[in-house]
């Protein structure tokens, strides 16, 4: 093989921003596989002012081994979005899984000083890119469209459930106890939330003819296969499990009451098959109304992992969360990780509850410090300043630390 400096990859570099304060270091190396189209011009708006950029089209192949190849190649491919459906194909894939990992090792090993960057990073081929960064020794950052309007996450551990946040409410009051920070601040990000349009208009039968003025729970499914299902759903992994949790647990609600579940506008494909199967008049289908209508009636959000579930706190709504989500923090939200824990809490609604104090110090955080904006959203904001001191600065409260993030998934048995 070729020795990676001489692999096709394109060169940018730039002139650092001198509004950066001084104590951030802005001459830092960039090795970026290349996301696409907009993606491409959100990293490169928000890494350029802080140094050099290299694009890696795809990381190329390398036989030497290293110790870890074998369990991050089958890391990997258990993480993939479309697993390959047949054994030969499946090994194909695992091969050259390892061999773009020995890539990626080596060329972070021999380049120490740089730091990587990748779209999300949670699958396939770009989960061996980064692992090899890691391996390596090497500083990531892991950027992703942010839940709120106009936000971007870019976090030095992962994306999502992987990310560096911390799992506990003290970090955050800390952090609310030094800084400039208003109560309440957070409210102003979530002004633009609205549900994503459909790929596909709802039909009559799918409205629900109970009013919204009804005690309900309000269910926001996810697309099926989502990454967020299959890496951090937990005991509810697809769309179909979590609707027969669902079901079964709504049959413990109190009279008067009822659950309302909306397919996510985003499917390719409807569950309408598996949810015509419900029998119970407690359970209602609404993919007409809109999702954010629903949240704002309902007497509370029930979600595996989905971002409704961080949005609906901007509504003032107590939520569950029973996949795995960084947002299930106690005080913050409630984690109900089981049907027996879904139907404990369904049979008294009112235990379904939140701190405002807490509520108050994460989502200021979040919003504050966490999510920049991206470039277009962002007129004279300090996203670059943001970036460069989560590299940088000193990290008191332990946000950037990586020490409660967790391999996604459980390699498969």
């Amino acid at each position: 093989m070729s020795p990676p400096d001489q692999q096709p990859m394109v060169h940018h570099a730039s002139t650092p921003d001198t509004s950066i304060p001084q104590t951030i270091n802005c001459a830092d190396h960039f090795v970026c596989l290349n996301p696409r189209k907009k993606k491409h011009k959100i990293v490169d708006a928000l890494l350029s002012p802080l140094g050099t950029i290299r694009w890696i089209a795809f990381p190329l192949i390398s036989f030497r081994n290293w110790p870890e190849t074998t369990i991050r190649a089958e890391q990997a491919l258990s993480a993939a979005t479309k697993l390959p459906k047949t054994s030969v194909t499946r090994s194909m894939k695992r091969v050259l899984l390892a061999l773009q990992y020995n890539w990626s090792r080596k060329l972070f090993s021999e380049r120490p000083d740089v730091i990587a960057v990748c779209w999300n990073g949670l699958n396939g081929t770009r989960r061996v890119f980064m692992d090899g960064a890691r391996d390596a020794g090497v500083r990531r950052l892991f950027f992703e469209l942010g839940p709120l309007p106009g936000r971007i996450t870019v976090d030095p551990c992962g994306v999502n459930y992987a990310n560096s946040l911390p799992r506990d409410i003290t970090p955050y009051r800390a952090w609310r106890g030094a800084a400039a920070y208003q109560p309440d601040s957070w409210r102003a990000a979530g002004r633009g939330i609205t549900q994503r349009s459909p790929k596909r208009p709802p039909a009559e039968r799918e409205s629900s003819k109970l009013p919204l003025t009804d005690p309900f729970l309000f269910a926001p499914l996810q697309v099926p296969g989502d990454s967020q299902l299959r890496l951090f759903g937990g005991n509810f992994r697809t769309v179909d499990a979590f609707v027969d949790a669902l079901c079964e647990a709504a049959s413990h609600l109190p009279t008067g009451w009822h659950l309302r579940v909306k397919e996510h506008p985003s499917a390719a494909s409807s569950v309408a098959n598996h949810l015509s199967g419900l029998s119970d008049s407690r359970v209602v289908v609404d993919n007409v109304t809109d999702t954010f209508r629903q949240v704002a009636a309902s007497q509370g959000v029930v979600t595996v992992n989905s971002s409704v579930g961080l949005e609906a706190m901007f509504f003032d709504k107590p939520v569950i969360a029973a996949g795995r989500c960084f947002w299930a923090i106690d005080g913050v939200a409630v984690g109900a990780p089981t049907v027996e824990e879904l139907c404990t809490y369904f049979a008294n609604p009112s235990t379904i509850m939140y701190d405002d104090d807490s509520r108050d110090a994460f989502l200021g955080y979040l919003t504050q410090e966490y999510y920049p904006s991206v470039p277009e959203a962002s007129a004279g904001g300090n996203a670059v300043e943001l970036i460069g001191k989560r590299l940088h600065g000193e990290d008191e409260y332990g946000f950037w630390s990586c020490r409660h993030v967790t391999q996604p998934r459980e390699l498969p048995e």
